[in-house]
């Protein structure tokens, strides 16, 4: 008999269906079920597929590849979301990925695909309860078995979830009537590129970069017209501090972000000293590196503070 799990809709409510469309990656399919051709995975009795909630490529910029990825979606209230149910669900991922390599009903994907031995594991906690010390504490006890192929499992939380929702809410409502792109840096070699979308590995890394071009309108002595000005972004998922300041202006300078007009950082304050930081320190110490350059510090909603806190 086959597996039938939840449908992805069900599944993404509480943190919106439109996440992945955020990502701007292309989906292949959804609420598939695929046969389980490996006697070692671990099934329910009576049991023989898998079911692949979500299947999206991309292309790597970086790798030059197009990459294939496989979600699996956990929509539970946080007392639910224990050691052991988090261990089930990875081995269960990686289950999936190995059989949907070679699983005859996505023949037509795989092939688009250069390669295809990477999952994301989604895990939201729907009920306000969700405590991100303990989520992390579960994570390190996570034990994953080698594979003959290496197989590449990404681990999301409410704190990603929360962090990727607030960046994709500023993009949205500030730069909506411009032309801006996710912008991937000239690193060992590799050209600089920006895009429409981003990627995995920017998804979980600590500091994400953008690039936006906006119109405006200028008079100057009679003289009316447009220009273009080009804004440099880097949202910064860092702790808060002065060595983090330091790091972050002096990596934007190697990475050679300073050809923009203007500089925006985005920051995402866990704690009300973290906004007020930000606030006293951060443009004071930017501007000393930046003279004579429009540097603006933005303090990205986090849900779990008072908007009072992030002002």
């Amino acid at each position: 008999m086959g597996e039938k799990a939840k449908k992805i809709g069900e599944k993404l409510e509480g943190f919106g269906e439109r996440l992945y469309d955020r990502f701007g990656w292309n989906e292949l399919t959804r609420d598939q079920e695929i046969k389980c051709t490996k006697s070692s995975h671990k099934k329910k009795q009576g049991t023989r597929t898998h079911g692949v909630d979500l299947y999206h490529k991309y292309y790597d910029p970086y790798r030059a590849k197009n990459v294939g990825v496989i979600t699996e979606c956990k929509n539970y209230a946080w007392n639910s979301i224990i050691p052991s149910k988090l261990q089930e669900w990875f081995d269960q991922l990686l289950g999936t990925i190995e059989c949907a390599q070679i699983s005859e009903n996505l023949i037509e994907y795989n092939q688009q695909c250069d390669t295809n031995n990477t999952g994301i594991l989604l895990v939201h906690a729907n009920d306000g309860k969700y405590n991100e010390t303990k989520f992390r504490e579960y994570l390190s006890k996570l034990n994953y078995k080698s594979k003959r192929n290496t197989i590449n499992i990404f681990v999301a939380g409410n704190r990603e979830i929360e962090r990727w929702d607030s960046m994709f809410e500023y993009i949205e409502k500030e730069f909506k009537n411009d032309d801006f792109k996710f912008y991937y840096p000239s690193i060992m070699g590799s050209q600089l590129t920006k895009k429409d979308y981003v990627t995995i590995d920017q998804l979980f890394s600590t500091f994400i970069f953008g690039e936006n071009i906006k119109v405006e309108e200028f008079n100057q002595g009679g003289r009316r017209g447009t220009c273009e000005i080009t804004q440099s972004i880097v949202f910064s998922f860092d702790k808060i501090s002065e060595n983090a300041f330091c790091y972050l202006c002096n990596m934007f300078k190697e990475l050679q972000l300073e050809r923009a007009d203007e500089y925006i950082f985005c920051f995402y304050p866990e704690t009300k000293e973290d906004s007020e930081f930000i606030d006293e320190n951060f443009l004071k110490y930017a501007n000393t590196q930046f003279d004579g350059k429009k540097v603006y510090a933005i303090k990205l909603d986090n849900r779990t503070l008072s908007p009072v806190d992030t002002k």
